[in-house]
């Protein structure tokens, strides 16, 4: 796990140019940038402020600021089962007591996680990626 970078805030902008990419910042899609400091799939959690703890998905090219901890997965670890798992963990819990709260990736780290085979996280993934479409599906038609 490892916290993004500063970026300057006049480098943030609210509408997607061609050619620039997502910046994640510890509440999640902050604006665009027109660099990326990071490429893949991973879990972000955000490390400051009230929704400290939250856990948003980023993939591709991206930014992440400093306010977002990237999650590096090992190879025997499916990055969006990491996402749900992460998500249901209710990391906020972990959070400093202070007045802007705070999660450090050195208490994310001392979190113990049981990891199922990779085929089962890919299994546990689609059920539950199932699940939010038939649940899309119904709210849809209740209008």
């Amino acid at each position: 796990m490892q916290a993004g970078k500063f970026i300057q805030a006049s480098d943030i902008s609210s509408v997607q140019i061609n050619g620039s990419y997502p910046c994640f910042g510890g509440n999640g899609l902050r604006g665009y940038a027109e660099k990326y400091n990071w490429e893949g799939d991973y879990p972000l959690i955000g490390r400051q402020g009230a929704l400290c703890g939250n856990v948003n998905y980023a993939f591709g090219q991206f930014y992440a600021t400093e306010h977002a901890i990237v999650v590096e997965c090992f190879t025997d670890t499916y990055p969006r089962w990491a996402f749900y798992f992460l998500d249901i963990l209710n990391l906020n819990q972990y959070a400093t007591a202070t007045a802007q709260p705070g999660l450090s990736v050195k208490t994310i780290n001392e979190i113990q996680i049981p990891l199922p085979p990779l085929a089962e996280q890919h299994r546990i993934v689609t059920a539950i990626e199932l699940a939010f479409e038939q649940l899309d599906k119904i709210a849809a038609s209740l209008g």
